[in-house]
């Protein structure tokens, strides 16, 4: 009986030795790498949108309606902070034949940037960073719905936070 309760101490010990090291290197060690313009960019490249300044096809864009929603609230000094965004999204589409076929699904996708608008902080979308991963989180979940890679890029022609 001795020795079954000096192993279950010495799990017990490595256990917590374990969980102490974890939350040392989750907090004091670890340090994720800032998401860059320039990142964000060489994934596009490698899931296949095509984007960038330098590129001299022919665009065809599609202007979607505009967008007032609530952010992720949040609580500061015991009250609940609230924030919204105001923004109007033009999608790029890859052809014009493209655009017929977004505007039968522009309500899905319309929907899916609001829940994605809803699960952001403020901070998120106050960096330009931010609304970097926020722009192309839109390009990757409308291409998803659709099945096919439509949207080529997203540009904010409005955009208030507040």
């Amino acid at each position: 009986m001795k020795k079954f309760g000096l192993m279950l101490g010495i799990i017990n010990t490595v256990a917590i030795a374990a969980l102490l090291g974890l939350f040392v290197y989750t907090k004091l060690v670890f340090k994720p790498a800032p998401i860059t313009e320039m990142k964000e960019r060489e994934r596009l490249m490698q899931t296949g949108h095509k984007g960038g300044p330098d590129n001299d096809a022919k665009k065809f864009m599609f202007v979607m309606d505009p967008i007032a929603t609530n952010l992720d609230p949040y609580v500061e000094d015991g009250k609940e902070k609230n924030h919204f965004v105001s923004m109007t999204v033009a999608v790029e589409l890859r052809s014009e034949e493209d655009i017929e076929k977004f505007k039968v699904v522009k309500s899905v996708v319309m929907d899916k940037i609001i829940q994605n608008l809803g699960k952001k902080k403020f901070e998120d979308l106050n960096q330009v960073q931010g609304r970097y991963v926020f722009r192309s989180q839109i390009i990757d979940a409308a291409n998803e719905y659709l099945k096919v890679p439509m949207v080529s890029d997203v540009y904010f022609s409005d955009f208030l936070l507040q």
